[in-house]
Order: structure tokens, then sequence, then C-alpha cells
């Protein structure tokens, strides 16, 4: 058995395949947009709101400002499969109580699936 040496050796041994990242640094506004698309792939997620606004997240419709998950400014939330199961690939909505709100996103995806793939 080879030793391992750093987390990603440790996470594809785990998982039995490797896994990617991928970093989106962008704005919610005043309408609810599409934060994530629907990806069987994607294992992980972290969000963080990096703006003075409130932002809402909601999975599989159109977020709004009385109907989701609420982050405060500079709050952040994360999901992983093995504690948030099949929530972790749906698609979630985003939006904003006031218009550029800066949010950071990080998704961790299966490597050699087709992103987006069910």
């Amino acid at each position: 058995m080879a030793r391992i040496t750093n987390l990603r050796e440790l996470l594809a041994d785990e998982l039995g395949v490797a896994t990617d990242s991928e970093v989106t640094s962008a704005q919610a506004g005043v309408a609810s947009a599409r934060l994530m698309r629907q990806d069987g792939n994607r294992i992980a997620w972290l969000l963080q709101n990096l703006s003075a606004a409130n932002l809402v997240i909601r999975p599989d419709r159109e977020a709004a400002l009385t109907a989701g998950i609420i982050l405060a400014p500079n709050e952040w939330r994360s999901m992983i499969y093995r504690e948030d199961f099949d929530l972790v690939g749906r698609e979630w909505h985003v939006i904003a109580s006031a218009a550029a709100a800066d949010y950071y996103l990080l998704e961790v995806r299966l490597r050699g699936g087709e992103r987006g793939a069910p």
C-alpha cells in the first residue's frame, strides 16, 4: 500500500476517484438567478457572502427574500454529500437584498465526470 502524503491523495484514496475544485467570485442581484446548476458530480460546496446585503439561497426553484436559506453579511454555508446527501448536487438559486452583492463560491467535483451530469 502506497503511503499517502497529501490531502488530494487522501481524498482520492477515500473516494476511489480524484477530485477537482472550482472557485467563482461573482455578484448576486435583486432578481433570483441560478447560483449552481444541477451537477451529479458535485460532492461539496461552500458559499460565503462577501457583501453588506443579505443573500438568500434555495434549491430547485427561484429564491426569494422570504423563501430560502439566509446568509447574512460575511456569513457562509457549506454542504457535503455525506451529511446533505443529494441536496449537494441540486440546482441552487440566489437573490440579494441589494444590487451587486459579492459572494465567493467553491465547488468540489469528482474528476472525470462530465460537469452537470445527473
